[in-house]
């Protein structure tokens, strides 16, 4: 049985974006992509939304083999292999009438999924053999998902700012029990885990 972890940033006040929905509110430090790196080792599958589909399909294929620019954070070797592993790990993009480009460098590796069999298609990857199923930020999607009873874990990377407006992590009440929280090595952010609050410690 598969687990579905989401990963996500979030503020001190709890916004997963600033106003406009700009990430760059976020502390999206050299830690942050070290933990989803991790993650992403672990996966069998990633599953995003549309929009977060777009906008990393955007940017990830291109980072692997990208010149060197050590000014430039986004070309670390921790990003690079981030970058390299997300060409080949399966995908899915949750959409009701988005086709994804014969181009697209993800063309081979992605299928998409309507809104309608999303459930039932997440029960049926959790019951396949494999790594975790992984969420990354999306978080219309994970709060329909967590609604519904599907994620196992939620791993919130808390910075250390309030920034007082912004697009909210939670769309809805939740109710979550604490699996762990540590400090980043070498960062200002905390990672809380947490599994849904009737799952207890199972995911782990």
């Amino acid at each position: 049985m598969r687990h579905l972890i989401v990963s996500t940033a979030v503020t001190l006040d709890g916004f997963s974006a600033g106003p406009g929905g700009n990430p760059l509110a976020l502390n999206l430090d050299a830690a942050f992509d070290a933990h989803n790196l991790d993650l992403m080792r672990e996966a069998g599958t990633i599953l995003l939304g549309r929009t977060s589909f777009e906008l990393f399909g955007s940017f990830w294929p291109m980072v692997a083999d990208a010149p060197d620019d050590p000014a430039n954070p986004a070309l670390s070797a921790v990003n690079r292999e981030f970058s390299r592993r997300y060409l080949d790990i399966p995908k899915l993009v949750v959409s009701d009438g988005y086709t994804v480009p014969d181009d697209h460098p993800w063309h081979a590796t992605t299928r998409v999924v309507g809104g309608a069999s999303l459930s039932r298609t997440i029960e049926q990857e959790k019951e396949a053999d494999g790594g975790p199923i992984v969420v990354f930020a999306s978080h219309l999607l994970w709060n329909g998902l967590l609604a519904e009873g599907l994620v196992d874990r939620l791993d919130l990377v808390v910075g250390p700012d309030a920034i007082g407006e912004g697009v909210p992590a939670f769309t809805r009440p939740a109710r979550l029990t604490p699996l762990e929280t540590r400090m980043l090595a070498g960062s200002r952010n905390l990672l809380v885990r947490y599994a849904p609050a009737d799952q207890g410690t199972a995911a782990r």
